[in-house]
Parts: structure tokens; sequence; C-alpha cells
């Protein structure tokens, strides 16, 4: 059973994509702290990652009844500039440090969430096929 193919696993695997990206973009800010005139960047998060919650979320016709939105396609990571609110330093660099390390942290956590999910639910397919299967 390719667990591929299962629509969980495959939301799964975009936000996994998107983190890992973020934190790829986070250390190269971190990285340029120091350099002249950079802007730190971010990733923008996958269209799909808002979608989900919408089709999480079942909107009932009847009691009895329910329906899922259809299915929508996964857009690529994007890296953009955010607007900068705070000041910059006297050289014109936008990276406050402390900012990006919680940032770094956030991500961390969330990747290491999407890990435990990942594991969990690989567990529970792994157990129900095997008792299909017996």
């Amino acid at each position: 059973m390719d667990l591929n193919n299962l629509t969980l696993f495959r939301m799964i695997d975009t936000e996994r994509s998107y983190l890992t990206e973020r934190q790829k973009v986070l250390a190269e800010n971190i990285a340029n702290a120091k350099t002249p005139h950079y802007l730190p960047k971010d990733v923008e998060r996958p269209v799909f990652q808002t979608e989900v919650k919408k089709t999480l979320a079942l909107q009932t016709t009847d009691p009895k009844h329910f329906s899922v939105s259809p299915r929508r396609e996964v857009v690529p990571n994007r890296v953009y500039v955010p607007k900068v609110s705070d000041p910059l330093s006297i050289d014109g660099n936008g990276v406050i440090i402390e900012d990006q390390l919680n940032e770094v942290s956030k991500t961390k956590g969330d990747y290491n969430r999407m890990l435990s999910i990942y594991r969990s639910f690989k567990t529970l397919v792994k157990t129900a096929n095997t008792k299909i299967n017996a």
C-alpha cells in the first residue's frame, strides 16, 4: 500500500515541504544578519494549507448528511520579502536575530508536530492493513 496516495499523507508532505523550505530561508536570513541592505525573506504558506481547514470543516445540509469541498491543487512554496515594520539598521539591514530565532523555533515545533502526526497515522494504517489481510 502506497501511503502517498492517501489525502492525509499528501497534506502532511505538503506541510513538511513548506516547513523545510522555511527553515532554509530563515537560516539564510540569520546568515545575512550583517549584510548591508539585506532584507529578511519568508516563505508563503501553500494555498492548500488554508483549504485544508475548509475541507475538514464539514458543512451539513441536513442533520443526516454532510458534504466536503472538492480537492484543491497544491501551489509550490514562494519566497518573498515581507514589508519591514521595524526600523532598519544603519547599514540598511532589516534582519532582527531574535525574531528570526523565534521563527526558527516555531517552525521546528511545527515540523516535529507533522512528524508525530505522520508516525501516528502510518502506524494506524499499518495496523488496519494487517488486520484486514489477516
